[in-house]
């Protein structure tokens, strides 16, 4: 079923102003159908629990500045193709205006964060050597993917294909998972069962914390129709701002709510208040 959306073009950028919290939501139906087309105030946003008053919002297709990492390791070699062409597909479906780039990793992560457009130019990363020795340091990689893009305006996701079975990363999983809040990049993952299996409890954990969401690709699923699936959703989510009251450099829990019955929606649920820069 074809999502509830307005016509589909590029809006002007969301830009929000030196004090302003950015929150970019998702919503959909009671039947997982994405929902674009309701108004600012269809929404509530508490800070702390405490209502805050929505300043910015836009409905309008947004560009987005992407990093996609794919995983290489021995342990997904059996569906790396069926990946590779999740990869592919879902690059295809990347507006003009997005900027994106794309890594690999094993046991290191391989990525060049030199963002681009060009789509012939991201896919030719997939030929790339990658190390396949064992290893999956699926931890670092989100890690090297969010350096690429956290210091950019607007709209950061990271979104990596992975059977979610880390074993070889030197970061640790909690300071990621801060490091993602603090700097408002949202975290989208696409997993795979491999030969081990497929982990999913911490990974879905850091996407629903950051406003993304996981997806399982299985064997029957169409990859085409589900990158689909995923790039739209990316292009069609509500831009929300507001103004804390209080810069005092630390975490705060925000809640997103849709008045309207039936509806659920998916947002960050934390931002950091620094004193010394923009907030994120």
């Amino acid at each position: 079923m074809a999502p509830r959306v307005p016509a589909f073009q590029t809006g002007q950028p969301f830009r929000t102003g030196v004090n302003t919290v950015p929150i970019y939501a998702t919503v959909t139906d009671s039947r997982g159908v994405l929902v674009a087309d309701l108004s600012a105030q269809d929404f509530e946003v508490e800070d702390e629990g405490r209502r805050q008053p929505i300043t910015v919002f836009n409905r309008d297709v947004q560009a987005m500045t992407i990093a996609i990492l794919l995983d290489r390791s021995p342990s997904v070699f059996d569906v790396s193709q069926r990946l590779h062409s999740a990869v592919t597909e879902f690059v295809q479906r990347l507006l003009p205006a997005d900027r994106a780039v794309l890594g690999t990793f094993s046991h290191v992560v391989t990525l060049n964060p030199s963002l681009t457009s060009e789509h012939d130019a991201l896919i030719r990363h997939l030929g790339d050597d990658a190390p396949f020795p064992a290893g999956t340091a699926l931890w670092d990689a989100i890690e090297a993917g969010r350096a690429a893009v956290a210091g950019e305006g607007g709209r950061r996701v990271l979104l990596i294909f992975t059977d979610a079975a880390d074993n070889s990363s030197r970061l640790d999983i909690d300071d990621i998972r801060t490091a993602l809040q603090k700097d408002g990049v949202m975290t989208y993952a696409v997993g795979v069962r491999g030969r081990e299996g497929l982990e999913t409890r911490e990974l879905t954990a850091i996407a629903r914390a950051t406003g993304g969401w996981y997806f399982e690709l299985r064997p029957a699923d169409d990859v085409a129709g589900r990158m689909q699936q995923i790039a739209d959703e990316l292009h069609r989510q509500y831009a929300i701002g507001f103004t804390p009251s209080a810069l005092d450099d630390r975490m705060h829990r925000i809640t997103v709510k849709v008045k309207r019955p039936g509806f659920t929606v998916r947002a960050r649920r934390a931002y950091f208040a620094s004193s010394k820069a923009n907030v994120r």
